[in-house]
C-alpha cells in the first residue's frame, strides 16, 4: 500500500501548465521541461527553480538536493571532505557516514571541491534521503554516465519506500523509463 506524500493541482505558471499529480511513498515523479520556450528563450533551469519554490511552499518539508557550493574564507582555507559534508553539514553519524560514502564509491577524506559533479550530487541526494523520506532533486548537468550512476542511486532509495520529485531536461528523455516506480510528466510550451 501507497501512502500519498504530496498532491499538486494542476496549475499555471508562465502560461505553461503543470498538470494534477500525486507522489506516493515509493514512487519517484520526473518532471521534464524544455531548455527554451516556443520563442528560444531559456526555459528550463529557471522553470524548475520556479516549480520548486512552488512545490515548497506547498510542503515546507520538501527538500532540494541543490548543488553544494563551497564560498566561504573557512571552508576555503580547510577544505571540506566527504566526511565533514555528511556529519558537520548534514548532522549524519560517522557508521552512516562511511555507508554513504561506500554506496557512492567514494572515501570520506576526499576532498569535496575534488569530487566529481555527479559524485557531489550523489553524496548531496544521500545524505537527504538518509534524513527524509521525500526529496525534490534534480539532473542538470550531469552527464549520460552519470544518470545511469544517479538514476540507480535514487532508484535503491526509491525501493525503500522513499520518494522524490526529479527535474530534467526534455531534450534527454529517453523512450522508456529505467525503472518501473517513475511516473514521468512532460511540461510543454
Amino acid at each position: 500500500m501507497t501512502n500519498s506524500i504530496f498532491h499538486n493541482e494542476e496549475f499555471e505558471i508562465r502560461g505553461i501548465s503543470v498538470p494534477e499529480f500525486e507522489l506516493k511513498s515509493g514512487n519517484l515523479i520526473r518532471i521534464y521541461i524544455p531548455n527554451f520556450d516556443s520563442e528560444n528563450q531559456p526555459l528550463g533551469f529557471d522553470l524548475m527553480i520556479e516549480l520548486i519554490k512552488h512545490f515548497q511552499n506547498k510542503k515546507s518539508d520538501f527538500h532540494w538536493a541543490k548543488n553544494y557550493r563551497q564560498n566561504t574564507i573557512a571552508e576555503l582555507l580547510n577544505p571540506l571532505t566527504a566526511e565533514k559534508y555528511l556529519m558537520n553539514k548534514m548532522r549524519i553519524d560517522k557508521q552512516n557516514a562511511k555507508r554513504i560514502a561506500k554506496e557512492i564509491g567514494i572515501k570520506l577524506t576526499d576532498k569535496f571541491e575534488h569530487l566529481s559533479f555527479t559524485n557531489k550530487k550523489a553524496l548531496i541526494i544521500k545524505a537527504l534521503f538518509e534524513q527524509n523520506d521525500s526529496i525534490i532533486l534534480d539532473y542538470y548537468g550531469v552527464d549520460a554516465i552519470g544518470i545511469e550512476f544517479l538514476e540507480s542511486l535514487v532508484n535503491s532509495e526509491i525501493e525503500k519506500g522513499k520518494s522524490a520529485i526529479a527535474f530534467d531536461r526534455l531534450e534527454f528523455k529517453a523512450k522508456s523509463e529505467s525503472f518501473e516506480n517513475i511516473k514521468t510528466i512532460e511540461i510543454n510550451n
